[in-house]
């Protein structure tokens, strides 16, 4: 047996760019989800047979209990409306993972909890259409602004917003 290693040659530099794309199935869940926006302009989440936990998005297995919701889920809507458990502003341009274009916004991001019939809010993080940030706190009622129906895609960029749920107690003067 030789010990002797071939000689490599170095591998020439290209200028050739080449796209890449990627398909893939979203699955029974996600798939739903998607089409529910997409079609109907309504967020449809689970709710974990097993624990009661709410999953928005919707998935096969319960991230709390490890329950699996394969067979015969529990779909259910959830929102429109949310509460904002958090939120930040950034003033820095970002990538859409959808189209991987260079996207900005005026508007602060929020985690939401959005409401549900299970035992637990649904949480996304999304925009929260109020641009002066003195106005947004967390426990803000919002409720989600969807695309018009021609020009949903079925992704999250479907809901455009979600625009602060004005109180009536507390707009009677206005």
């Amino acid at each position: 047996m030789s010990t002797e290693q071939p000689e490599t040659l170095p591998v020439p530099p290209t200028r050739l760019r080449t796209p890449f794309f990627m398909e893939y199935p979203l699955g029974l869940f996600n798939g739903r989800f998607s089409r529910e926006m997409r079609d109907n302009g309504r967020l449809m989440g689970m709710v974990c047979r097993h624990c009661g936990f709410s999953m928005l998005p919707p998935q096969a297995v319960c991230s709390v209990c490890h329950g699996e919701n394969f067979e015969d889920p529990q779909w259910v809507e959830m929102g429109p409306e949310a509460t904002v458990a958090g939120f930040m502003s950034f003033n820095m341009p970002f990538i859409d993972t959808n189209d991987l274009s260079v996207q900005s916004s005026a508007y602060p991001v929020g985690v939401l909890m959005v409401d549900s019939p299970g035992r637990n809010a649904g949480f996304l993080w999304h925009y929260i259409g109020e641009t002066d940030l003195s106005k947004v706190h967390n426990g803000m009622r919002v409720r989600a602004v969807f695309r018009p129906e021609a020009e949903r895609k079925g992704l999250m960029t479907d809901i455009l917003y979600w625009e602060p749920v004005r109180d009536p107690a507390t707009t009677q003067g206005d």
